[in-house]
């Protein structure tokens, strides 16, 4: 109930902000949908004049409260060789095809647009980016920039000590290395992976390096690692290192809880326990916009900095930019808002152009993000609240299906279906919404022509819940037999016998053929036949599904119901997942059966209901 309420305000706030009514900007076209109006500048120079020379470059990564951006990180890849618990779900995350990744030359480009508009420090990250296979020339070519003084990664160091001496002869002067826990097991049981000796080993290697920073990242759960807090803080006895401890942070599947959260003061009584000597820097001492709160013991060699961007976030001093790996500008990590650069630069947009677009999306940006660890806290409803949350919102979504005859004219409130991508409204007074004329075909290239994939790289990201349902139908007695019903089930049966038999029968969990349990073997091909749906169907997005029950029951003497249930938190629905595998549950009913007849019939296959993404049906077909 949580991720559908989650999903369900993240949508109603998107909407919301597409349908605010604000003059365009002068370089609107080059924005992607989710910020097609931007607040005019504050600054003394014509915006809507070319951007000529230094003195006006300096204000082009100022925001609207006087926050300069001097810190730019860029994502090099989504991949990544680790699958750690607090990240993503074990299946992994669905991936951009490569030619939506930035390539080599676009990151350059962009790195020396930034550098040119005051950024002195980028970092990149994944995804793990030393995965990516052309990571160190890109980063050598981005060593040569005038006037970038600071070069940093952020691994999980599993590939680094073969790409360390490089990577450092490049310019890379900074490094966080990933590492949660000292213990090499319980390394195993949070990243899903093999490689605590490795990230150990870079970590020594990069301390034995000339001018370089290394920090240790460490993701605190409480009762997973925070009893190793004070044995990562020893580290620094010895080590000039920098230990960061950073709090537990929601991000889409990482299934976030408050109850593995661990406050940053939480972690620093820890601490004072152990070392009573653990002080906090001084301003003076501390780095400027660092997102770090810093302390030490005194005496030891290394610093402890606690990371608490969900219980006392830092954006007044934020200094940040990120862009994605395929190449979407975000100025604020917990924000929604991208502008898509890539696109702009594959359109044969200018330098002054793209540095136009920088400085709209900069002037956008909130003075601080909303806190949320609060948000979450709020989602701590009790059994009845989230009952009476789950009415609301199916009140919500039935009222939404039933004033849709009254709201069909207005794009922003129509339904998207799934076998259409978008919706033709040049013809308004054509109402009939199914009709070929009003729809293109999403799976069909504008031409017509080619068949293609949708692009979902642009929607939002909801918890997605499809049912599908088969009817299979028996010949007369051949359940019987499967069932071992006395002397069958028909009319000339007597009473008692025919009461039996359907007590039997609504009792039946499972029958039994030569080829053994029938419902088992098919629950079990089902569930194999949803998460190959890609694999079987040509067009459909590979996804990591979160849940999958297939449900087999028998409903009277010849007929026998499959219910597939998928879910999953994506861009895409999973109906076709559902189908897919009530289909193939039926059709495994009829192989492990056929030997008693041929006769048997798929009756029909069909979607029963949807549930996430703009096309929600809580009732399609009854």
């Amino acid at each position: 109930m949580t991720n559908i309420l989650k999903s369900f305000l993240t949508r109603n706030t998107y909407l919301n902000k597409l349908s605010i009514s604000t003059p365009s900007y002068q370089f609107n076209k080059y924005y992607s949908t989710t910020i097609s109006s931007l607040p005019q500048s504050t600054h003394s120079f014509d915006k809507k004049q070319p951007i000529e020379n230094v003195d006006n470059k300096k204000y082009i990564l100022t925001d609207k409260f006087n926050r300069h951006h001097t810190y730019l990180r860029i994502s090099l890849t989504e991949r990544c060789n680790l699958r750690c618990k607090y990240c993503m779900p074990e299946e992994g995350v669905m991936l951009s095809q490569a030619d939506k990744i930035l390539t080599s030359d676009e990151i350059i480009r962009l790195s020396k647009l930034f550098v040119s508009a005051g950024v002195n420090k980028i970092r990149f990250t994944g995804g793990e980016p030393l995965v990516r296979k052309d990571v160190e020339p890109l980063i050598e070519e981005v060593g040569k920039i005038k006037g970038l003084e600071k070069i940093g990664i952020t691994t999980n160091g599993i590939l680094l000590n073969r790409k360390l001496d490089r990577l450092h002869k490049a310019g890379v002067n900074l490094l966080n290395i990933s590492l949660d826990t000292l213990d090499s097991d319980k390394f195993t049981l949070i990243t899903r992976r093999l490689g605590w000796d490795r990230v150990f080993q870079s970590i020594d290697n990069a301390l034995e390096l000339d001018n370089i920073k290394v920090k240790v990242n460490c993701v605190i759960m409480k009762g997973l690692n925070d009893m190793e807090i004070c044995d990562f803080v020893e580290m620094t006895r010895n080590k000039a290192v920098e230990i960061r401890f950073i709090e537990y942070m929601p991000f889409d599947g990482n299934l976030w809880s408050d109850k593995k959260f661990l406050a940053y003061t939480d972690m620093i009584k820890i601490i004072h326990e152990k070392y009573p000597t653990f002080k906090k820097y001084t301003i003076e001492e501390e780095e400027p916009n660092n997102t770090s709160k810093t302390y030490h013991v005194p005496g030891f060699k290394g610093k402890v900095g606690f990371i608490t961007s969900m219980s006392e976030h830092f954006c007044s001093s934020c200094n940040r930019l990120r862009i994605t790996a395929d190449g979407n500008l975000k100025v604020c990590l917990f924000g929604n808002t991208e502008v898509n650069l890539r696109d702009r630069i594959r359109e044969g947009a200018s330098d002054q152009q793209l540095l136009e677009i920088i400085n709209a999306a900069v002037l956008k940006k909130k003075a601080s993000h909303a806190d949320k660890y609060k948000i979450q806290k709020n989602f701590g409803y009790s059994i009845k609240q989230k009952k009476e949350v789950k009415h609301y919102l199916l009140n919500v979504i039935y009222s939404s299906l039933n004033n849709f005859e009254n709201n069909k004219n207005n794009p922003k409130l129509q339904t998207q279906h799934r076998n259409y991508s978008t919706i033709n409204n040049n013809n308004n007074n054509n109402n009939n919404i199914n009709s070929n004329e009003n729809n293109e075909f999403s799976h069909i290239t504008k031409d017509g022509k080619l068949p293609t994939m949708v692009d979902i790289s642009d929607k939002i990201i909801t918890k997605r819940t499809a049912h599908a349902q088969s009817i299979l139908e028996f010949p007369s007695n051949v359940l019987s037999q499967l069932l071992n019903l006395e002397n069958g089930f028909n009319n000339n049966s007597s009473n008692d016998n025919n009461n039996k038999n359907k007590n039997n029968i609504s009792n039946n969990k499972e029958i039994i053929s030569k080829k053994g349990p029938v419902f088992a073997t098919s629950i079990i091909a089902g569930t194999m036949a949803v998460k190959n749906t890609s694999n079987l169907i040509p067009f459909c997005h590979p996804i990591p599904i979160e849940s999958c029950k297939i449900d087999i029951t028998i409903i009277d003497s010849t007929s026998v119901k499959v219910d597939c249930i998928v879910s999953m938190s994506g861009k895409t629905g999973v109906e076709m997942e559902a189908l897919t595998g009530a289909t193939v549950a039926s059709l495994t009913i009829y192989d492990m059966c056929k030997a008693l007849s041929k006769e048997i019939v798929i009756k029909e296959t069909k979607l029963i209901s949807k549930f996430g993404g703009k096309s929600s049906s809580p009732q399609i077909t009854k």
